[in-house]
């Protein structure tokens, strides 16, 4: 079990039985959450195709209890909305909490997103940038995701 920091340190929060200093999909979550990132650039609404590389044919996500996609065919219709829908989407990095235990992962961050601007939208000036608090659990099989939960909440400061 390995638990990192906002700063990217091991710290032990409470006592665990078994610390391992090995983080083997730290940097597969980072290159995930920069395909998402990238996303939102209409241009580059190809990359969808590489929602095979981290997702399992049969992955879900569940966002507050609630199944938002199941199966490949629904998470490429999840993320097909990013272009259309902002403008901006960055989840920012290091990351809050970063826990791995065996094949399931916890990692706790902010996202911010900016929404596209409608024609007709009241909004004269940009469209607004909201942030939110994600706390996520991923269950990880064969090196790709098989379930995502998470929970978001909009950021009130750091606890």
């Amino acid at each position: 079990m390995v638990l990192v920091g906002d700063q990217g340190d091991f710290c032990a929060k409470g006592s665990f039985s078994a610390m391992n200093a090995t983080v083997r999909y730290r940097d597969f979550f980072h290159g995930m959450y920069t395909w998402i990132s990238g996303l939102s650039d209409a241009e580059n609404h190809g990359t969808l195709d590489e929602v095979h590389r981290f997702w399992a044919p049969d992955a879900r996500i569940v966002t507050c209890g609630q199944v938002k996609a199941s199966g490949i065919e629904e998470l490429r219709k999840h993320f097909g909305i990013y272009p259309r829908q902002y403008e901006e989407v960055e989840i920012r990095e290091p990351f809050h909490t970063y826990l791995e235990s065996g094949d399931e992962v916890v990692i706790e961050y902010d996202i911010l997103i900016r929404g596209r601007r409608h024609e007709g939208a009241a909004d004269e000036g940009g469209a607004e940038r909201q942030e939110f608090r994600v706390m996520a659990i991923f269950s990880v099989a064969d090196g790709k995701i098989s379930e995502m939960r998470q929970v978001t909440g909009v950021k009130a400061g750091d606890a």
